[in-house]
């Protein structure tokens, strides 16, 4: 005895496409709200804390992206001026590095957070934060973010 499909082939298609646009919509968010929190408080270290930044470019270069599949699907690199001049673009230093990495995960999401400037390293080696204390967020609240989109996925109606 044979098993016979006796529904829509294209319907059932339909519905599992628009399932997936509905979880990568949710992932997207997600990871889009965590971005967005790491980034700020990184952006928002005390200078006793932290640093000062002399022309604005360690801060500019501090961001992140998010990557489909290798393809950066949104970034965030917000221009910060210091008070001294300064040939380089923080903004684009720190996006070409995000994506120097996405580069190494071309398969899925990621979401790179970076400061982009070669000193950012060499600032750090001093005791200074610049992501440290973000990546000590990001430990905390991405399995939270990781909870909280399986439980909305659950809660579709799929």
């Amino acid at each position: 005895m044979a098993i016979r499909n006796k529904g829509n082939l294209s319907e059932l298609k339909a519905r599992m496409n628009a399932a997936k646009v509905r979880i990568d919509r949710a992932i997207f968010f997600r990871l889009s709200f965590l971005g967005e929190k790491l980034v700020n408080y990184a952006r928002s270290i005390s200078a006793d804390v932290g640093y000062t930044d002399q022309t604005g470019n360690l801060r500019s270069s501090t961001g992140y992206i998010i990557t489909k599949d290798g393809n950066v699907i949104k970034s965030d690199f917000e221009e910060v001026r210091g008070h001294v001049a300064s040939n380089l673009d923080g903004k684009i230093v720190g996006l070409n590095h995000a994506v120097s990495i996405a580069v190494k995960h071309p398969v899925g999401y990621a979401l790179i957070v970076v400061a982009g400037m070669n000193y950012a390293y060499a600032v750090e080696s001093r005791g200074r934060d610049v992501l440290t204390s973000s990546e000590y967020l990001a430990n905390e609240e991405m399995p939270k973010e990781v909870r909280k989109l399986r439980e909305q996925i659950k809660r579709m109606k799929l």
